[in-house]
């Protein structure tokens, strides 16, 4: 019985793997090297391509920083929508998620994030395409952590609070660590911040408001 030939790829499918190598190549290159040292023709060598096929699909380099980066937050979106199943059913706890966030903002991810914002701030480009997409992530992270705070007393404002603080902490700590190789350090700020969030999550406003007051006006603690 004869073999049957191999199907040929479509042109799509070469150019859809293409653009796949040079966005690999672009967040490797912005990781190692950083975003003014990185060039698009080290970009296209990497990615085993031509300086016109990196031409042809995508027309500069912070059209391409842009695509890699949305593709780097995309996955990360994925991986946390992978969490809120157990999020839903009780499996991951709220402490689990924080670890999860710290390994998110400790590695990769946030190394990359220092180079594109920082070349953001003088650069308009640049800025208006990842806003958008920025922007997409944190909704994603915003769903998954209301999940949290479900059946609490606490309203939306406040839980918006608990999840942009956790993210600036996340971050500060993140940073810190270009200078910083301390993981008993960040360890200690981590295991602090999880017990004011399981103490947040606690409050209870009608109790505060039940609470006496003292003839100053205050309530008592």
């Amino acid at each position: 019985m004869p073999m049957a030939k191999p199907q040929r790829r479509t042109q799509e499918e070469r150019s859809a793997e293409t653009r796949a190598r040079l966005v690999e190549a672009t967040l490797d290159c912005l990781n190692e090297r950083g975003y003014p040292r990185t060039t698009t023709a080290e970009i296209a060598e990497r990615a085993g391509v031509t300086r016109g096929a990196l031409n042809h699909h995508f027309p500069s380099k912070d059209a391409l920083v842009v695509r890699a980066i949305e593709h780097l937050l995309k996955s990360a979106t994925s991986d946390i929508r992978g969490l809120a199943a157990s999020v839903r059913d009780g499996s991951l706890s709220l402490s689990d998620f924080v670890e999860r966030l710290w390994d998110l903002f400790s590695g990769r991810l946030l190394l990359i994030t220092l180079e594109h914002i920082t070349e953001a701030r003088h650069n308009g480009v640049l800025r208006e395409g990842l806003i958008p997409v920025v922007r997409e992530f944190h909704a994603a992270l915003d769903r998954i952590w209301g999940d949290f705070f479900k059946g609490t007393h606490l309203d939306d404002r406040e839980v918006q609070t608990a999840l942009n603080a956790s993210l600036c902490l996340m971050r500060g700590m993140g940073m810190q660590q270009v200078l910083r190789d301390d993981p008993s350090y960040y360890r200690g700020l981590l295991d602090f911040w999880k017990s004011i969030l399981a103490d947040y999550s606690r409050r209870d406003h009608a109790q505060e408001e039940r609470q006496p007051v003292r003839a100053g006006g205050s309530k008592e603690r």
